[in-house]
């Protein structure tokens, strides 16, 4: 796969008041968390932390790696990236008998 590079991480923000913009997009991710893997979608992402939907709920303060990727023309990307994440679960939810989790991001790469 070949590397990407983007010059700025959209133009459409979404949230302003976050340390982060945040950016409204429904991207594949796969979780890895106590040794299982979960598919899961983005409802948003900025460089700080994202929203997940999930399948199967996770807990508040659980760690997690996880593969995001983004297709070439999404968020100013040319190429199709893969960006690994770590992070931790700080806040878990229902809603319309779906399971989300926010997830502040402590460390990510391209791939």
């Amino acid at each position: 796969m070949e590397s990407a590079v983007c010059s700025s991480f959209g133009t459409n923000p979404w949230h302003h008041d976050r340390g982060a913009v945040r950016y409204p997009v429904q991207l594949p991710v796969t979780v890895l968390a106590d040794g299982h893997d979960y598919e899961a979608l983005t409802e948003d992402l900025s460089a700080s932390g994202c929203l997940l939907r999930l399948r199967e709920p996770l807990r508040d303060g659980q760690q997690i790696d996880f593969l995001v990727e983004i297709p070439a023309g999404t968020l100013d990307f040319s190429v199709t990236a893969a960006v690994h994440c770590t992070g931790r679960i700080v806040r878990s939810y229902w809603n319309n008998g779906q399971p989300f989790a926010a997830v502040v991001i402590d460390e990510y790469r391209f791939q």
